[in-house]
């Protein structure tokens, strides 16, 4: 058969508040079992009395009455969980327990008057000055009480018939003796518990401080040592006894910078309150540089104040930190190399593509005479062509590794719109010709001006109309339209190509992104002409954004502030 488990047996004794704390159950407990044991006493006592007597003697039913009351605070501690305002109850009771048997056995000279000393006694038991404070006005009072309760003859007659007065007196105070002795030992027995609980208390925060990979330390106001957990030889390379009377900044030296930092943060926690840092470095055993962080703080009153620090061990941290530095060096490094690559590649490639466009339009215009055969021509055309794709191709390169690398500059001025747009048509004029699609025109010579650079807007819109020219299907038409409102210009370029969709969009805005599945199926190009004009309008403060549909088309707007909403300026 199972053990029987003592303390969630008596769970049900004690209020739920009190339950999960063992030192605050163990007082409810002790509370609620006293004064249950008195109360059922009283009431036993009374039927008792009933029963055997036969007798309704107001004086000994209502003294059984009160006795039997002094149980209705263990039912207060039961319910509410507030031992304090029980133990106030208790000595109400108590108080008019005594009250009464005084009154009905000479008042204040009757043998029951010295446990009115025993209601503030008891009351010391809850460690609440308050309630012993209550206790000792209950006891003034029914003192008080007795004392008119004499002088005015205002007494009941006395109910101590046939007993000798000195027997009487000498058992009331004997009985006194008995339960102050009782409350003494429940006081050493409280004050024990206490000293066991401090004790073990005590105990667990020293095996967490002496087991602590971290250094705890106690300071005066001046820095000096108080007390140090022994992770102090490990940390400092310094016994904590031996560290005890010292300054920490004495292992620094004290002209060092790192030795007034740290007596710079003793001052700052001191005066600030608030918890203050400082960093410094210490030779360990092995020759090499231990980091350290010392985080302080101020504990204490005005009256008693000091200083409690945390020194930990960051040599990882700091080496960490300088391994991610290095590498966001080296990637920046990377991409600064790729940059210039990319560059200087784009230039060296732009030189021959040149020529090479030259000399093709040299060969189809037949400018040294006629051509033997005419294929010649078509092959001409063909060099020219494919010239001029690889041209686009590193031009756009080129752009985006400029964005990448920061080194492109915005002019912003008041700029008109029509005039930015006619000049990316007529730029694109040649492609759209060829690619046999219209591009329209519809932007209105009055609108607002607008904040922006010209030249940027006009390379934004040439990647947008070169895009929506390639989607396009011959004998599709491309439009090129602006608006404006209270804050802002725009321009919009919508085609009638395939549509994008909406899940694709995101990544398209990236670099080198291309729709299409495969390799043959995609367009040529190097897939950044969203991605530069996107970044070309947001260097401007400009807005950018898509609006597509599979199979209806693409519409891009390309937002710029009005030039009377906002000042000039350069980015």
């Amino acid at each position: 058969m199972d053990e029987v488990n003592p303390v969630h047996e008596a769970d049900w004794q004690v209020h739920p508040g009190a339950r999960a704390r063992p030192r605050v159950k163990a007082r409810h407990l002790a509370f609620i079992r006293q004064h249950a044991v008195g109360g059922i006493i009283g009431a036993l006592g009374g039927i008792a009395f009933v029963a055997f007597t036969g007798q309704t003697d107001l004086f000994a039913l209502g003294a059984f009455a009160l006795l039997a009351a002094t149980g209705l605070p263990a039912l207060w501690l039961r319910v509410t969980g507030h031992l304090t305002s029980a133990y106030s109850l208790s000595s109400f009771f108590l108080a008019f327990l005594v009250t009464w048997l005084c009154a009905w056995t000479g008042g204040v000279d009757s043998p029951a008057i010295f446990w009115l000393a025993l209601v503030p006694l008891e009351a010391a038991l809850s460690a609440s000055r308050r309630s012993a404070v209550i206790a000792a006005s209950y006891a003034a009072i029914a003192f008080a009480l007795l004392i008119w309760m004499s002088l005015a003859s205002a007494l009941p007659p006395a109910h101590l018939p046939g007993l000798d007065p000195f027997l009487v007196r000498m058992v009331a105070i004997l009985s006194a003796i008995i339960y102050a002795c009782a409350l003494a030992l429940r006081t050493q027995e409280a004050y024990q518990r206490a000293e066991d609980a401090a004790d073990a208390e005590e105990a667990r925060y020293r095996m967490v401080a002496d087991n602590a990979s971290d250094l705890i330390t106690r300071h005066s106001i001046d820095g000096t040592v108080l007390f140090a957990t022994p992770a102090s030889r490990r940390l400092l390379g310094v016994a904590a006894h031996k560290l005890i009377g010292m300054r920490v900044t004495e292992l620094l030296g004290s002209d060092t910078q790192e030795a007034r930092d740290l007596s710079e943060a003793f001052a700052v926690a001191l005066r600030k309150g608030g918890e203050h840092s400082a960093e410094f470095s210490l030779p360990a055993h092995d020759g090499s540089t231990r980091h350290l962080e010392m985080r302080i703080r101020a504990v204490g009153d005005a009256r008693d104040v000091s200083l409690v620090a945390v020194t930990r061990d960051i040599t990882e941290r700091q080496a960490a930190q300088e391994v991610l530095a290095d590498a966001r060096d080296m990637a920046e490094s990377a991409s600064r190399t790729k940059s210039a690559f990319l560059r200087s590649m784009s230039h060296e490639l732009r030189t021959p593509l040149n020529s090479i466009i030259g000399f093709s339009q040299v060969i189809r215009d037949q400018s040294f005479g006629p051509i033997g055969n005419g294929r010649y021509s078509d092959y001409a055309d063909m060099i020219g062509e494919s010239g001029k794709s690889l041209l686009r191709i590193v031009t756009d390169v080129l752009r985006m590794s400029e964005i990448e690398a920061g080194n492109v500059e915005m002019e912003i001025e008041e700029t008109r719109l029509h005039p930015v747009a006619a000049l990316a048509i007529r730029t694109l004029e040649p492609q759209a010709r060829h690619a046999r699609v219209l591009v329209e025109n519809h932007v209105a010579e009055d609108l607002p001006m607008m904040m922006a650079d010209a030249r940027g807007v006009d390379q934004a819109m040439q990647c947008i109309l070169a895009n929506a020219i390639q989607h396009s299907q011959p004998g599709d038409a491309v439009q090129v339209s602006g608006g404006a409102n209270d804050i802002s210009a725009w321009i919009e370029i919508s085609d009638q190509g395939p549509g994008i969709p909406e899940h694709e969009i995101s990544r398209l805005m990236r670099p080198f992104e291309r729709t299409g599945g495969s390799l043959e199926g995609r367009p040529s190009g190097a897939g950044v002409g969203l991605a530069i004009a996107k970044a070309l309008t947001e260097l401007q403060r400009g807005g950018f954004t898509i609006h597509s549909r599979e199979g209806e088309g693409t519409t891009v707007r390309l937002t710029y502030p009005r030039a009377q909403m906002s000042g000039r300026r350069t980015a």
